[in-house]
């Protein structure tokens, strides 16, 4: 039985209140898989977060045809039982209304409302800080949390962007996360499950038992 229980953004320590630090890991998950999962501990370990949010996308205005919000969700809760930081990573459904695009500043905006006082994490590749000034209201996105950006060992480039879009956008915060990441894609899950091949290097256990139950990525 998959099961979503939401988290509170503070935690009482000594009878105190503390600031939590959340990190989210945003994505259209078709389907989430080892890659990403590596991602989230990666962050967890590096960035000391108390929490990461997954955050499967509902209706990206970006992308067509993708699976229903439904399966994504639950092939998440079921990727993140899985995980040895599995009570530390919460699944989040803010994007589940399919009915019109979601856009990352209003979701954060909705996490930012949920506690004022959150320190937010938004966790994304080296291609994000080089693109994110085209995304709808950068502005909005750099005043609610810091970019947390996923960067290759050797390779300064990620920091050089890091740099320009500072440049453009002073209020812009980048922290970075290095180390390695299984270089795995959804699409090519996909393909490894419509053309018959196992995929049990691509996905957890529960996400691949999910995928053959269902019988997604079969056709098309």
């Amino acid at each position: 039985m998959i099961e979503y229980i939401e988290k509170r953004f503070f935690v009482d320590r000594e009878a105190e209140r503390i600031m939590k630090k959340t990190g989210i890991l945003g994505g259209t998950f078709d389907p989430i898989h080892n890659g990403h999962m590596a991602m989230a501990e990666l962050a967890l370990r590096q960035l000391d977060l108390d929490e990461l949010v997954l955050l499967p996308a509902g209706n990206p205005y970006f992308k067509k045809g993708i699976t229903p919000y439904e399966d994504r969700y639950k092939m998440c809760c079921l990727a993140a039982s899985q995980s040895s930081y599995r009570d530390n990573i919460s699944v989040s459904r803010l994007e589940a209304d399919e009915s019109k695009p979601t856009y990352t500043y209003e979701t954060l905006a909705k996490l930012k409302e949920a506690d004022p006082e959150a320190e937010l994490y938004f966790l994304c590749g080296a291609d994000v800080v080089e693109s994110i000034q085209t995304w709808r209201q950068p502005e909005d996105i750099f005043a609610l949390a810091k970019l947390a950006v996923f960067e290759r060992d050797g390779s300064e480039s990620v920091r050089l962007s890091a740099e320009k879009l500072k440049e453009q956008f002073p209020q812009a915060e980048c922290v970075f996360i290095s180390g390695d990441v299984p270089d795995i894609s959804s699409t090519k899950v996909r393909e490894t499950v419509r053309s018959g091949d196992p995929a049990d290097e691509l996905v957890s256990s529960a996400v691949g038992g999910y995928i053959k139950e269902n019988r997604l990525y079969i056709a098309g």
